[in-house]
C-alpha cells in the first residue's frame, strides 16, 4: 500500500505529561543492579484488580510504568515521557526523549507507582476506595544511549536508552518490573498479528494528556507491510523496529513515548517494544505507529548494566 504525505505527516513524540512534585521515597534492596529479574515469579505480574472493558487501568495494572521528570529553571517539574522499570536500578526508554528534553529543563528523575498524575504526593483511589502507595520518584544516576542512534535521521533506529537509577527501588504491589526477553524462546518469538499492550498517559484522540495511566490493545502488524508504509514518507525501516496498531482510534497516543509495548506470555507480561514514532494524527488507519525492537537490543541492555 501506498501513503501519500510528506514528511510533517509524523511526529517523534515527547509529551509533557503534567506537574510532578513528588520527592524520593526508596527503600534500599539487596538485590545487585546486574540480575534480570525472570519469570514466573519475579516480573511482568498481572494485576489482581484488572478493569475489564474500559481504557483506564487498574491502580496496580502495569506496574512497571514510569515516567520522566524535568525540571525547569524556574524550578518547574513536569512528567515527560515514559520508560519501563526493569529491575531495581533502571528503566529502558526511548534515545530520542533523552536527546529531546524540552528547552531551558533537566532530566532530573524517574517517576513510579503513578496512575493519577494531578494527585502529586497524594494516595490515587479508585472508586471503590480501594488506595495505592504514593508515588515515588527517583533521581538519576546515569543516563546510558545506544551509541548508534542518531536524532537526525527520521528512522529514528536504535531508538533505545537506560537510565541508572541513584539508588535501587524497592518493588511493592504498585512498583514491579517487567520481564525482558531474555530466554532464547521468547527473543526468537514472532509477534507478527499477536495482540500486544500499550499503557500510559499520552496524548488522545482529542489532544490533551490524559490524567489517569490508560491502556489500548493492538495487533503486531507484518513488518514487510510497515516497511512499505513508511517507504513513501522516506523513511527507512529496520529489523530493529516492529509496528502495531494502525486501526483508526486507535493507537500509542493511549501510551507515552519512551513508554513500554507489552505482550503476555505465558502468564507474564515482557517487554517487547519501545514507543518510537508514528503519524502525527494518532490512530490514523493504515498507519501503525513504529517501536524499537526490545528483542533486538537485549544483550546490549546486559552488557550496560553496572
Amino acid at each position: 500500500m501506498h501513503v501519500s504525505f510528506d514528511e510533517s505527516y509524523f511526529f517523534y513524540s515527547h509529551y509533557f505529561l503534567g506537574k510532578s512534585d513528588g520527592k524520593p521515597l526508596v527503600s534500599s534492596l539487596s538485590t545487585t543492579s546486574k540480575i534480570l529479574p525472570r519469570p514466573p515469579s519475579d516480573c511482568g505480574l498481572g494485576s489482581h484488580n484488572r478493569i475489564f472493558g474500559g481504557k483506564e487501568t487498574a491502580l496496580d495494572e502495569f506496574s512497571w510504568t514510569a515516567l520522566l521528570v524535568v525540571e525547569y529553571t524556574d524550578g518547574y517539574k513536569a512528567t515527560y515521557c515514559g520508560a519501563t522499570l526493569i529491575n531495581p536500578r533502571y528503566v529502558v526508554t526511548a534515545a530520542h526523549c533523552i536527546k529531546q528534553v524540552p528547552t531551558n529543563s533537566t532530566l532530573t528523575g524517574v517517576r513510579l507507582g503513578e496512575h493519577n498524575i494531578t494527585n502529586g504526593e497524594k494516595q490515587d483511589c479508585d472508586e471503590y476506595n480501594n488506595c495505592a502507595d504514593v508515588p515515588v520518584e527517583v533521581g538519576i544516576e546515569k543516563v546510558i544511549l545506544h551509541e548508534e542512534f542518531d536524532a537526525l535521521k527520521k528512522g529514528k533506529n536504535n531508538d533505545i536508552a537506560l537510565i541508572r537509577l541513584d539508588r535501587d527501588v524497592g518493588f511493592s504491589t504498585y512498583i514491579n518490573p517487567i520481564c525482558l526477553p531474555l530466554e532464547d524462546s521468547v527473543r526468537q518469538m514472532n509477534h507478527t498479528g499477536m495482540k500486544v499492550t500499550a499503557a500510559g498517559w499520552g496524548i488522545t484522540e482529542s489532544n490533551f494528556t490524559s490524567e489517569v495511566k490508560l491502556k489500548v490493545s493492538l495487533d503486531v502488524i507484518n513488518h514487510n507491510r510497515c516497511v512499505r508504509v513508511y517507504k513513501s514518507a522516506d523513511i527507512r525501516l529496520r529489523d530493529t523496529q516492529l509496528c502495531a496498531g494502525g486501526k483508526k482510534g486507535e493507537d500509542t497516543c493511549r501510551g507515552d513515548s519512551g513508554g513500554p509495548l507489552m505482550r503476555q506470555i505465558q502468564g507474564n507480561y515482557h517487554l517487547i517494544g519501545v514507543v518510537s514514532f508514528g503519524a502525527e494524527h494518532c490512530g490514523t488507519k493504515d498507519v501503525p505507529g513504529v517501536y524499537t525492537n526490545v528483542a533486538m537490543f537485549v544483550d546490549w541492555i546486559q552488557s550496560k548494566l553496572e
